[in-house]
């Protein structure tokens, strides 16, 4: 004949669990990236502009493409919830999506990657 052992947790253990289990939920989904940077002109005098609506997004073969993001009024973008990993930054210089976008390699770490300026046509 088997016994059965019932295993019976106190009020102050059972909260004790849910808190950990919470926190390691809150941690996991917490985990996501995010990539800023700012798109810059230059002027024919050589003077440096923002390069406001500009399309941004990045690229890997895992997760594909992301929404896309566009440069404000002050040139600077921001793409978020990225997992940490290897991808292409990929700036959409037309407006027509039968022209290829410049793609830049970068590597996306928690909880920000700042991307240095880019001075686009």
């Amino acid at each position: 004949m088997k016994r059965r052992v019932l295993l019976t947790l106190s009020p102050f253990m059972r909260r004790a669990a849910f808190l950990a289990l919470a926190l390691l939920l809150f941690t996991a989904a917490g985990s996501a990236a995010t990539v800023r940077g700012r798109l810059d002109r230059v002027l024919p005098n050589g003077a440096k502009t923002p390069a406001s609506g500009v399309k941004v997004t990045i690229y890997n073969k895992a997760i594909g493409r992301s929404s896309p993001s566009y440069a404000g009024p002050d040139g600077m973008y921001s793409l978020f919830n990225l997992p940490a990993g290897s991808y292409y930054l990929e700036v959409w210089i037309s407006p027509d999506p039968r022209i290829r976008p410049t793609v830049y390699p970068i590597t996306v770490v928690e909880p920000y990657t700042d991307i240095p300026p880019i001075v686009v046509p």
